[in-house]
């Protein structure tokens, strides 16, 4: 299990893997589908029917803004091309609230982006996470096909690849 203080900080330098060989690639999660609560009361399923980006973030890291507007760029870029692909945001610090999320959402502007409390570190742990401002691409079958630190929109969308688009 991760230590809670390690998560908390804001994590490396801004770098990114590389998209066709990121680490653990080839790691085998389960394929079964959780279903997550958003801080909205809705569901979402993960692994979903399409690729799912995701950015791992906490409320008080100034580094995971930059990260979550890429993320909610990414995300209105897909809406605008009517693609497939699905977008979460996940708060590492079980402690926090809603109303931080919310907060944290309303800076990165993606108000509507779906997001959740990692409240007993299940996400964190089931994809290994290890800091802040990481994110991942998840394929419908559970798989991470991309992994990265602080991507800017133009590495999410070509992480999603054609989900990004129709």
């Amino acid at each position: 299990m991760l230590a809670a203080g390690a998560l908390t900080a804001c994590g490396q330098s801004a770098t990114t893997s590389n998209p066709t060989s990121p680490p653990h690639a080839n790691a085998t999660t389960q394929a079964t589908a959780a279903t997550l609560t958003t801080v909205d009361g809705k569901t979402v399923e993960l692994p979903a029917a399409a690729p799912t980006a995701i950015l791992f973030f906490s409320y008080g890291c100034g580094e995971c803004v930059g990260g979550g507007k890429s993320l909610a760029a990414a995300r209105a870029a897909v809406e605008k091309a009517r693609g497939s692909a699905k977008f979460l945001a996940v708060d590492i610090v079980p402690t926090e609230k809603p109303a931080d999320v919310r907060h944290f959402l309303d800076q990165i502007g993606g108000t509507s982006l779906p997001a959740v409390v990692d409240t007993n570190g299940a996400l964190t742990s089931r994809y290994q996470v290890t800091a802040p401002t990481t994110a991942l691409v998840i394929d419908p079958s559970g798989q991470i096909s991309y992994r990265g630190h602080a991507p800017s929109q133009d590495q999410i969308l070509a992480a999603l690849g054609s989900s990004a688009a129709r």
